[in-house]
This record gives structure tokens, sequence and C-alpha cells, in this order.
């Protein structure tokens, strides 16, 4: 039977905290290695909800982008660019620049309705991150 991936870091995690970090004579590494263990504890959770999250990014991506084409239809090139752009790379983290190019078009219009789209689907990504963090 072999261990997932999160599973031996949560286990490694535990090693330092329960076994390995108590041991150490010296302060400093001792906390340094109870650090360690907080931190893989973390990459464990991480690597566990990855594959979820990564689904749910992909389709708040393929519901907002679907959304945005018809609301941006008659956009300036700036926004159309930045559209583009965002659609290519098909992630959260390529929304900052069509933002900007939205707000540089107006805060009124199809500008807002396009910003209002996009509030929730950047409220998810932040819901998804808190949830490592845990």
């Amino acid at each position: 039977m072999t261990m997932s991936t999160s599973d031996l870091l949560k286990r490694l995690s535990g090693t330092l905290r329960g076994d390995i970090a108590p041991a150490v004579g010296d302060e400093y590494t001792r906390t340094q290695a109870f650090m360690a263990s907080v931190i893989l504890e973390r990459l464990s959770k991480q690597v566990e909800l990855a594959p979820g999250h990564q689904a749910a990014e992909h389709a708040d991506m393929v519901g907002l982008l679907a959304e945005l084409e018809g609301v941006l239809a008659a956009a300036p090139a700036g926004v159309a660019t930045a559209l583009q752009q965002t659609t290519a790379a098909g992630d959260v983290a390529a929304l900052g620049e069509l933002i900007e190019a939205l707000y540089e078009w107006g805060i009124d219009g199809p500008a807002a309705q396009a910003l209002d789209l996009i509030r929730p689907v950047l409220r998810r990504d932040i819901d998804r991150r808190m949830e490592i963090a845990k």
C-alpha cells in the first residue's frame, strides 16, 4: 500500500513536531524544527486540496470568460487585448491586467458589469487560499 504525498508530509510533520524537535537541545534549532513541522503541515494540506482547487478555479474561469465575452463585445482595444490574454492564460492570476484595463475604461456600463462578474470569482479564489491556511 502506497502512501499519498499529503499523508507522507503529514507524517513527516508529526515526526518533526513529536519526536525530533523535543529531542533537540539547542533552543534555536528546536524552534526551527517546530517551524519546519508547521510548514510541512501546510504543504500537506495544499497538496491534498490542490486537485479540487484547480478544478474549481478552472470551472470559475470557464464560466467567467464566457460571460465576459458577451459583456465586453464592444470593449476598446486595450480591454479586448487584456481579455484575450486572460483567456489564453486561463487562470485567476491573469485577471489583474484585465481589471486594470477595465478601470482605465471606466467604472460604469460594461466595465462595471464585467467587474461585478469578476469579484465573486476572486472571492472564491481567496476562500480557497484561506482553506489551506486554516
